[in-house]
């Protein structure tokens, strides 16, 4: 339910930003973005994944030191935030090709396509941001750690 309400959430964000953009009458954006997203979206894949794999071994530390700790709601959500950034740069190429098509043609196509990409802009945003969170989540945990540790000592 929570992914849901994200998504809506970024959806109407976009629907702003794209009726904002053509107020301006402002392409940069979306230029950018067309030409640039999938490779945004490797990078951001690119980060993740190496931040994943430092939470992943901190959380092995804390494992081996306390046994009976579970992290397996953890270590679900590691796994389901790189499987939304693939699915997001899948929807990527998909709508970069559908917006470039000569073929598909329908009214309001161009702006569709922007609120898409710009929504895949944000939820790849929101992804990156939840990552950096847990490593402080985790950084956090493993000082409460060491201080009881002193504490008992």
């Amino acid at each position: 339910m929570k992914i849901i309400k994200n998504i809506s959430f970024f959806i109407v964000m976009s629907v702003v930003m794209t009726l904002l953009a053509n107020y301006l009458e402002s392409t940069f954006l979306y230029k950018y973005l067309k030409e640039n997203i999938i490779g945004l979206l490797l990078t951001l894949l690119a980060i993740n994944t190496a931040t994943l794999g430092l939470i992943a071994s901190k959380i092995q530390d804390i494992i081996v030191q306390f046994p009976s700790f579970n992290f397996s709601s953890t270590i679900k959500e590691m796994k389901l935030s790189l499987l939304e950034q693939i699915i997001l740069i899948s929807i990527g190429v998909v709508n970069l090709t559908v917006q470039s098509s000569g073929k598909i043609i329908f009214e309001g196509k161009e702006s569709v396509c922007n609120v898409i990409l710009l929504s895949i802009l944000i939820y790849s945003i929101n992804i990156l941001w939840d990552t950096g969170n847990a490593v402080f989540v985790v950084i956090e945990e493993l000082q409460k750690m060491r201080k009881n540790e002193e504490k008992q000592d």
